[in-house]
Formats: C-alpha cells, sequence, structure tokens
C-alpha cells in the first residue's frame, strides 16, 4: 500500500467503503448514521440545504462517530471553505475535462501546489494552536474526489486522470443518464457499460471509483465490479424507507 497517499485514498486501495449522501442540517442525525457503521457521510452543498453555516457542526458529528466527512462543493471557493472547517476529503461535481479537475485540486492544497486561502485561524488548524508547519503538511493529505457524470467528462477521462492530485473518480450515473439521453435510467445497460468502462480505466493506474446506488443489490454488484466508494443512496430517503416499512407491519 502506498503510504505517500491521503488516508481515505489509502484506505479505498484495500476495501470498500460505504456511506451515504446526506440532505440534513441536524448533526444529530449525522452522528447516528456514523454510530450505524457507516464509513463515510456526504455532507452535500450542491442539492442539500447546508452551507458552511451549519457545515462545522455536521462536520464535528462525523467526527464524533469516527466517520469521515466527504464535503460535496458546488464551486471552487467552497473547497476552502470545507477544508478550514476541517473536512478532509472534498468531491467535486461536473468534472468535464482536465481544466475543472486541476481548478479543484488547486482549490485544495497551498502553495506550490495549490493557491488555497492560507489562514491558520480556523479549525482546522485548531484555531492557531496547531504549530504552522504541521497545519500545512498535514493539508497535504486532503483527499480530492471528481465526479465525471456525462459524456464529456467520460471522452476526457484520461486527461482527468492525467491530473496530480485526483484522487477518485465518482460516476454520477443520474447526470450521466441525461447526458446519455435516458434521464433516470440509472442501471441501463449503457450506463452500466460507461461505468465498467471507468472502473476498468481507473484500475490500471490504481486510482478507486465510486457511484450512487439505490439498492443493496447493485452494492454488491458494483462492488464485483471493483467500485469501492459505494454511495448508498440519501439519508432522508433511508429513513422515510424504515418509517414506510414499519408503518405497512404494524399498522397492517
Amino acid at each position: 500500500m502506498n503510504e505517500s497517499l491521503p488516508p481515505f485514498h489509502r484506505k479505498l486501495q484495500s476495501q470498500a467503503l460505504l456511506g451515504p449522501f446526506s440532505k440534513t442540517s441536524d448533526p444529530n442525525m449525522i452522528e447516528a448514521i456514523g454510530m450505524g457503521g457507516m464509513d463515510f457521510i456526504i455532507l452535500d452543498l450542491e442539492h442539500g440545504p447546508n452551507d458552511v453555516t451549519t457545515l462545522g457542526n455536521l462536520i464535528r458529528a462525523c467526527e464524533c462517530s469516527n466517520t469521515t466527512a466527504v464535503v460535496r462543493c458546488l464551486r471552487s471557493d467552497q473547497i476552502g471553505q470545507a477544508l478550514d472547517l476541517g473536512a478532509r476529503v472534498v468531491q467535486i461535481p461536473h468534472v468535464n475535462c482536465a481544466a475543472d479537475a486541476q481548478k479543484a485540486v488547486k482549490a485544495a492544497h497551498f502553495a506550490p501546489r495549490g493557491h488555497r486561502g492560507v489562514c491558520r485561524y480556523v479549525r482546522a488548524a485548531d484555531h492557531s494552536s496547531t504549530e504552522k508547519q504541521t497545519y500545512f503538511n498535514d493539508s497535504t493529505e486532503i483527499t480530492v474526489i471528481a465526479q465525471v457524470e456525462g459524456t464529456e467528462g467520460l471522452n476526457n477521462l484520461n486527461s482527468i486522470l492525467e491530473i496530480s492530485g485526483v484522487n477518485m473518480i465518482f460516476v454520477g450515473v443520474y447526470d450521466l443518464s441525461q447526458s446519455l439521453g435516458m434521464t433516470g435510467q440509472t442501471e441501463s445497460p449503457e450506463v452500466l457499460h460507461a461505468l465498467k468502462k471507468v472502473a476498468e480505466t481507473c484500475a490500471k493506474i490504481g486510482i478507486p471509483v465510486g457511484t450512487f446506488v439505490e439498492s443493496v443489490e447493485t452494492a454488491l454488484k458494483y462492488k464485483e465490479m471493483g467500485i469501492h466508494y459505494v454511495c448508498y443512496a440519501v439519508d432522508v430517503g433511508i429513513l422515510m424507507g424504515a418509517c414506510q416499512s414499519l408503518s405497512q407491519q404494524i399498522k397492517a
């Protein structure tokens, strides 16, 4: 195992990790999800209700339950904010070309690797109590996940993978299905073919791959395919499904 890789990346090289997207702003909910055995939780700034004012407490809740906080950042300026708040893994949607990937990597790292804004008086540096050089050295262990979710991104996959600092590829199957002209058909043969191709390409260079699933059967199938970053559904949907099952069984 390559010890020079970021910790989350190293884990994914040897095992599959499981976690949901989150659409809640409640730290108690996040903490409970982690205590339920999830390896990570994706705190969503693209489609979720959160912003940087709520993000800090959600990251704390992940830490309390020994769960990795993954922050999906819609804009590049949110990357530095998420990292300042203590996140170590960022996920960037709509990476369509090498330039998109490079922009994300530069926003996630200090010079000379990037141009992330420098401030020690943030939670990630223990509000300045962490020694300066220790903080800057630790900040090299950031994981950047590039979401490839359209035909343009698929066509440019090799050039995206050439960008140093792209640690993982996430295939967004919903947007991909739309790009292929079959919106919502996330398990169509065309989408499955594209996912397999990405997994095979990334496996050759040791880059983990992830995607979104909505059933246990699909999750297990994709694990066999080599998908190690298994993003299972959304917390509110999981909760609603459990409530519906209880309601049907007890009230029947």
